[in-house]
């Protein structure tokens, strides 16, 4: 038994975030049993349709749609791979009820990544508009051999056409014993429409027994420096043991105590490089061996013109908190101009009907409680037609940002994608204001009589790809004639302690 199974909820925590904790322990004792694969966090990007020879011979138009979708969601280091020809398969497996295509794949020492299209019928019950639900494709991925489970789903999807889809499945295989040339199993088990609301069992589902066997080439490793850089944490030892460059990711290898209090395996690190830039990362891999954590980070960026590279672990929340009419919320940053004059401002209303619609807006459980928002906002209260909001950028910290990079309104919805600059993790809700400062809101992170927050995981969006550092938000259909402000949440300043810094010298 490790130190995780031993984290206790508190009683006040939402069902999603206790789900959460109970998928990690079920994870991590399901993978040690893995032959050398030792607990596999997969990576579940949501779908992505790279090098589309099959798909766009049926529908030629489609083409673009797609290419604009992957480079939207996958790192670019992934998408040139994906896009290289050597690296197609273009296998397809067919029944009665779909056509899938296999259609490329890469994989280098840690991640194996394939992308995928789907055609059937059964896609034409989802609707991609209707935020009460979503689609998914539950996979199995093994590596080696049959038996060596490394990953799967369930993963997002993303409807292209009427009865269309596209996917990316992938999965973390470090820590195995590969060459150059691996066997890959690939089986997608089902497709699924599933409801998002609460306690809500509305489910759609088509079975299938969607096999695919591949050979692959690995990537070469570029670069990999031992470092064994050590430090002393709470008279516990963490070490930033390796870093590996592939064409796909700059991956840090940390290990430390199992001993070392549980809050430090839900905290963070601060990646800063020799100019000051901090770095994304995403946590692709988290176990427990021989009376140690082993944790895996991915970094995307090029890092290729770097000398030196620091990581500082740290567990402080990085949202700023504040209480409103007896609830927890979280303080906001609004669209301005350059070195406008800032005021920390209240902005309060009652409980609407909008706000009871569906479950992912669960103002229904405060009872008539007000609906609060904590802003930092220009004095001057300045606001913007959407076409002036496309391109603006929101300082979110001293080193991170955020640009809007897109606002389309339809006559359902408003989509708001954004593009996170720096090290900004906390990019859980958007509010748009309109100059009478009434919200149009992606989700409302407030909470009845001060419990924890019951609706944090429920933000309408249903396309993030941190990793390439895009959001995309659905919320209601906005008034184009109006202008407005976009507020995102603001980061807390980290006040690191050095003596926790480890460092690696690239160049």
């Amino acid at each position: 038994m490790s130190k995780f199974d031993d984290i206790k909820m508190p009683d006040n925590i939402d069902e999603v975030t206790k789900n959460a904790i109970r998928r990690g322990k079920t994870k991590k004792h399901r993978h040690r049993r893995m032959n050398k694969v030792a607990s596999i966090l997969a990576i579940g990007w949501v779908g992505i349709f790279v090098g589309f020879p099959v798909i766009v011979k049926a529908l030629p138009n489609i083409e673009s749609l797609i290419t604009s979708f992957i480079e939207s969601a996958l790192p670019q280091s992934h998408v040139n791979k994906l896009k290289d020809e050597s690296n197609a398969n273009n296998i397809v497996v067919k029944d009665e009820n779909a056509i899938i295509t296999l259609e490329k794949s890469v994989l280098d020492s840690q991640i194996f990544v394939a992308s995928m299209t789907i055609e059937s019928d059964f896609l034409k019950q989802y609707d991609e508009n209707d935020l009460r639900y979503n689609l998914y494709a539950n996979t199995h991925i093994s590596i080696g051999d049959k038996d060596n489970l490394v990953g799967g789903g369930p993963d997002i999807i993303k409807k292209i056409d009427e009865n269309k889809a596209t996917l990316v499945v992938s999965a973390y295989v470090g820590d195995t014993e590969t060459d150059n040339n691996i066997d890959v199993y690939i089986n997608l088990e089902n497709l699924e429409i599933k409801s998002n609301e609460w306690k809500n069992e509305d489910r759609k589902e088509l079975k299938g027994d969607w096999k695919f066997y591949i050979n692959v080439e690995k990537e070469n490793t570029i670069e990999k420096i031992d470092v064994k850089d050590s430090v002393n944490i709470e008279d516990n030892v963490m070490t930033f043991e390796s870093l590996e460059i592939t064409p796909l990711a700059t991956y840090i290898k940390l290990t430390y105590d199992e001993t070392l209090d549980n809050k430090w395996h839900f905290g963070r690190y601060k990646i800063v490089d020799n100019n000051g830039k901090e770095y994304r990362y995403s946590q692709i891999d988290g176990h427990t061996y021989e009376g140690k954590w082993n944790i895996k980070l991915a970094i995307y960026d090029d890092l290729s013109n770097i000398e030196s590279l620091s990581i500082t672990p740290y567990t402080e929340d990085t949202f700023i908190e504040s209480k409103i009419h007896n609830q927890d919320t979280i303080k906001m940053v609004t669209t301005m101009e350059q070195n406008s004059e800032i005021e920390d401002k209240i902005f309060s209303r009652d409980v609407e009907e909008r706000d009871l619609d569906v479950d992912t807006k669960p103002a229904h459980k405060y009872e008539g409680e007000k609906i609060s928002y904590h802003l930092e906002i220009d004095k001057e209260r300045k606001f913007y037609t959407i076409d002036e909001l496309i391109g603006k950028e929101i300082q979110t910290s001293k080193q991170s940002s955020v640009t809007i990079k897109d606002i389309k309104v339809d006559n359902k919805n408003t989509v708001v994608t954004l593009k996170i600059n720096g090290d900004y993790a906390i990019l859980n809700q958007i509010v748009l204001f309109d100059e009478d400062m009434r919200d149009t809101y992606s989700g409302i992170y407030v909470t009845h009589k001060g419990k924890w927050p019951s609706n944090t995981h429920w933000n309408n969006a249903k396309d993030e790809y941190y990793s390439s550092g895009l959001a995309t938000f659905i919320i209601d259909k906005i008034d184009v004639n109006k202008k407005y402000k976009l507020a995102v949440p603001l980061q807390k300043e980290i006040n690191l302690n050095k003596n926790y810094t480890m460092n690696v010298k690239i160049k």
